[in-house]
């Protein structure tokens, strides 16, 4: 009979509780969501679309609040990157920002580049863990980037721990007394493509409590929370900065570019023409290069400056969305001929809608172009002869967008066939 109590005792006690299902393959009962991208779809949570490209971020919920506990799922998250950013990930201990769809918390991360990392969503917005080479290779050959993973997450006390598909991927313990250490549990279908998110399997067991824990409660809700782990303003200068000369001034009226041609003093027997100037929606030129028609090539700057570090959930919405800055081509009649007095005019837009395309090399007969963008080298191309792109393709990717200063520029061509370029700062 003691025997018997001491089992009785241990299984019915509040500190070990067996796993739960978190999803009946029916309902989202227990859940909070919009019904206007997450729904029920053959025994599977559903979020996002197979025909349109996801717009924001969005989370479907716990209602319950959790703080230590073992969680398991399968999640997949499918689609085409032609198409936009395809990713996804897992809230833990977050709870869900007041007016709007977003979630502040632990993001347990799920997509091409981002397995085996913690993303801080909403708080500090940035990369919290991020696996070894050694680790990232191990999990390179456990994870099927659009099939279906096992996610095993287990969170107790400060230390957050996750296995995908068997593999540990995260082993971080958190340092800020700040942090809280409950939240709800969020799967997230993330905005740029045409991306589909399924879950199943979702079971948690509760482990025992943290004496003391700190809570979103306990520390006042989501922007106190972010004020109390937000960085130490800059210390400002011991001295004010001495003023530009005039002539480089950045202060007072912008002067025209007749009159900033004026500023410059040449040696002798050399001339200087006015080439192109400012104009509306035309701005912030960075390189310039010249096609085999003798036209010349330029891009704007005007989304300067990015700082995907500081921000990288920004940075990469931003290079999937319709941004300011384009691909100019400025045609010369006469290519031995003096300058129009204001500079060439009449310019044709090659490529718009984006971010910063710091590196441009115009190919060909001046139909096509290598243009950097984001992640991404592309090839832009002209096949209907109307001097606008009208095609694009990936030809390379994975280049980082952590600082715009570092993208990849200074296209060259290269005997054989090669393109040079260079990167850094």
């Amino acid at each position: 009979m003691k025997i018997f109590a001491l089992l009785f005792a241990l299984v019915s006690s509040p500190l070990i509780a067996a796993p739960v299902s978190l999803f009946d393959g029916r309902t989202l009962d227990g859940w909070d969501y919009d019904p206007a991208i997450w729904r029920v779809e053959d025994g599977l949570i559903t979020g996002g679309s197979t025909t349109e490209k996801i717009k924001a971020n969005y989370f479907i919920c716990t209602k319950k609040s959790y703080a230590n506990f073992e969680l398991r799922m399968k999640i997949k998250c499918s689609g085409d990157p032609k198409t936009g950013l395809i990713n996804s990930g897992i809230q833990i201990r977050s709870v869900r920002v007041a007016g709007g769809h977003h979630m502040s918390g632990y993001q347990v991360d799920c997509g091409a580049g981002w397995f085996g990392k913690i993303y801080d969503e909403f708080r500090r917005n940035r990369v919290v863990w991020a696996p070894t080479p050694e680790q990232q290779a191990a999990l390179d050959k456990a994870v099927d980037v659009f099939g279906w993973n096992e996610y095993r997450i287990r969170a107790e006390g400060p230390r957050i721990q996750t296995w995908i598909n068997g593999v540990l991927a995260i082993d971080y313990t958190e340092q800020d007394k700040n942090i809280a250490l409950d939240g709800q549990i969020a799967p997230q279908v993330h905005s740029g493509g045409v991306a589909l998110v399924q879950v199943k399997d979702v079971t948690i067991e509760k482990l025992a409590p943290t004496p003391s824990a700190p809570t979103w409660e306990s520390l006042g809700g989501v922007e106190a929370a972010r004020k109390l782990v937000a960085p130490p303003p800059k210390k400002p200068a011991a001295t004010a900065p001495k003023p530009m000369k005039e002539g480089n001034a950045v202060q007072g009226t912008a002067k025209t570019a007749a009159e900033q041609q004026k500023l410059f003093h040449l040696a002798d027997g050399y001339e200087i023409e006015l080439v192109v100037q400012e104009s509306e929606g035309l701005g912030k030129f960075v390189s310039v290069y010249f096609d085999q028609r003798g036209r010349m090539w330029t891009q704007t700057a005007f989304e300067y400056p990015v700082d995907g570090n500081e921000n990288p959930a920004a940075a990469d919405a931003l290079y999937q969305s319709k941004a300011k800055d384009k691909v100019v081509v400025y045609p010369r009649e006469a290519l031995n001929a003096p300058l129009p007095a204001d500079g060439l005019t009449n310019p044709t837009i090659f490529a718009d809608g984006l971010a910063i395309p710091l590196g441009i090399l115009p190919w060909g007969a001046g139909d096509t172009c290598y243009i950097q963008h984001g992640h991404d080298l592309k090839l832009f191309k002209d096949t209907d002869g109307d001097g606008k792109s009208d095609t694009s393709e990936v030809l390379l990717t994975g280049f980082g967008v952590q600082d715009s200063h570092l993208f990849p520029h200074q296209f060259t061509r290269a005997p054989g066939g090669w393109i040079w370029m260079a990167q850094g700062l």
